[in-house]
């Protein structure tokens, strides 16, 4: 692992100081490492080595086979007045997280300690990595209006595992002047270029004025959907991000970074809107930063759940005895605003997720 993060990673070569706090974590795992250990004790410290650099896409994970391999917890029989849980069989829910944290790879903690709430804490495979015993099911502690509640859960095959599976959609409402395309994933291909032209026919045929992205929980995939996108605004070019690529030992860096629109033949002249919450990610925060960046729309919602100025792009890799899998980032990347660096891409109007399209609504309705 050490050597494809030595050869790979731009942190070796971009004179950051990022590569050190690897290799000193590095060298704190080999000191403890006893004669044997287990597969998930060896991806517990080969994570941890991995998540000091705080690249959200440079990562190990750890498949699971067998009858709980993607076992989930169903979260509908949760009390609707019980917060977060207070406990897991026993373990305070607060110490679970900071074993989580220590060993995800992540940017912004915020990001982070959603994903874990929301997502990780209902996966049998996140508990085990956490150190929880998940052999017969798990018991949460919860406070609720009638007191502290406990509730035992037992583990269930999910009805989907791939997100990347759900695609775009779109809707006309020419009633509020509204066209809304929602981009759940970065997916590039004929099939999205097909559903992007049909919601712009519609736009155009029905005269609305007003168009809403939907780029919530969008963790991202190809970077050119945004591209797509843009080609029906009329923008002749606009900047992008600059980026250094690592070649072998070599750091080479490309800045002022401007990409030529290529136009369709109907464009676009109204108004934007991108909605964007703490699980827009990787491409699809790139897509908000390109729009918030370049002046071609207003976002509203919540600040993206990584940095622009960030790894990124991934070279997949295997490691042959545990059969854990890496991905080594070998791009670094800049905000597209450098009056902007080191900022994570933050709406112009802030409001919590679920209220962000009510909101586009209302900024629709005054500006009308």
């Amino acid at each position: 692992m050490m050597d494809c993060l030595r050869e790979r990673h731009p942190a070796w070569l971009d004179g950051s100081g990022k590569h050190m706090l690897v290799e000193t974590q590095y060298k704190k795992e080999l000191s403890a490492l006893g004669e044997s250990i287990s597969v998930l004790d060896f991806y517990r410290m080969v994570a941890r080595i991995a998540a000091v650099l705080h690249d959200g896409h440079t990562s190990v994970s750890w498949r699971f086979y067998g009858a709980q391999a993607q076992s989930v917890i169903d979260p509908s029989i949760v009390p609707q007045d019980a917060g977060r849980p207070l406990s897991i069989n026993g373990v305070p829910a607060e110490e679970v997280l900071e074993v989580y944290k220590e060993i995800t790879s992540y940017e912004i903690a915020e990001y982070a300690e959603a994903c874990f709430w929301y997502y990780m804490i209902w996966k049998e495979s996140k508990l085990r990595m956490c150190g929880i015993d998940t052999s017969n099911g798990v018991d949460m502690a919860f406070q609720t209006e009638n007191g502290d509640q406990t509730i035992h859960f037992d583990f269930v095959q999910p009805k989907t595992t791939n997100t990347f599976a759900i695609r775009e959609s779109y809707s006309i409402d020419e009633k509020n002047n509204v066209g809304i395309f929602t981009l759940p994933a970065c997916t590039y291909d004929e099939h999205y270029r097909k559903m992007l032209d049909a919601f712009f026919e519609k736009v155009f045929s029905s005269g609305v004025q007003n168009v809403v992205v939907d780029l919530r929980a969008n963790q991202g995939g190809d970077s050119r959907v945004a591209n797509e996108f843009l080609a029906y605004l009329d923008v002749d070019e606009y900047r992008s991000w600059p980026v250094a690529v690592r070649y072998g030992w070599f750091l080479k860096r490309y800045d002022d970074v401007v990409t030529a629109n290529e136009k369709k033949d109907r464009l676009f002249d109204g108004n934007l809107y991108v909605l964007t919450d703490v699980y827009t990610y990787s491409s699809g925060m790139d897509f908000a930063m390109l729009v918030a960046d370049n002046h071609l729309g207003t976002l509203i919602g919540e600040p993206c759940g990584n940095l622009p100025d960030s790894y990124g792009d991934i070279l997949r890799f295997q490691l042959p005895h545990s059969q854990l899998n890496l991905t080594v980032s070998y791009k670094k990347w800049w905000r597209v605003d450098p009056e902007k660096t080191g900022e994570p891409v933050i709406p112009d109007i802030l409001c919590p997720s679920e209220e962000a399209m009510e909101k586009a609504y209302e900024l629709i309705r005054s500006q009308s």
